[in-house]
């Protein structure tokens, strides 16, 4: 719609495009503590791959039966590890040519965990671009841990690490109705 009266005079930056775009992506995630979003951009700005957290194919769904390790397995109750695989780790295998995720730079929703360092390390992610701090939910959900492992692999590999300071710009809540998807919407907020 054409606004001849009020022209646009500005417009995001890449860094909030791509980080509003993996926050976006983080409310697919199926797991009921964790909303994880990842989205790796090449050097021209391209999308290579989007990825978000949740159980791998054909698994229980977290926000359907409860967390393995806060709630324990469906049918025997029992404590295990996360069913989940991370936004990193689907980021990468969405990724059509994972060849293109070398010099990459990711923009994801949280801190990528140590196993996940590991996976972007490997395939030369060269800079991370975060929203908040990654707190793995200990086995009984009772309390979290920071990973350290993995900013200190991050350090060694020469990893740029970017906290994100910018706006965010539609926060979706999780438990939205609402019809059009943006019950709690700041884009009015905006200029």
């Amino acid at each position: 719609m054409a606004k001849l009266k009020d022209p646009k005079i500005t417009r995001l930056s890449w860094d909030e495009f791509f980080m509003n775009m993996a926050i976006l992506a983080a409310k697919r995630a199926a797991c009921r503590y964790h909303e994880c979003g990842a989205v790796y951009v090449d050097k021209y700005k391209r999308v290579i791959s989007v990825g978000y957290n949740g159980p791998t194919e054909g698994d229980y769904h977290c926000i359907d039966v409860g967390c393995a390790k806060v709630d324990g397995d469906p049918q025997t109750k029992e404590l295990k590890r996360c069913r989940g695989a991370h936004a990193e780790m689907n980021g990468i295998a969405n990724a059509i040519d994972t060849k293109r995720l070398r010099g990459a730079t990711l923009y994801s929703a949280t801190f990528p965990c140590y196993d996940c360092m590991k996976s972007l390390n490997n395939v030369g992610i060269k800079e991370i671009i975060y929203f908040e701090e990654y707190l793995r939910i200990k086995k009984s959900g009772k309390e979290t841990e920071k990973e350290n492992e993995a900013r200190e692999l991050a350090d060694k590999r020469s990893i740029k690490i970017r906290k994100y300071d910018g706006k965010i710009y539609c926060k979706v809540s999780s438990t939205d109705k609402s019809e059009d998807g943006c019950g709690d919407c700041s884009c009015s907020d905006e200029n």
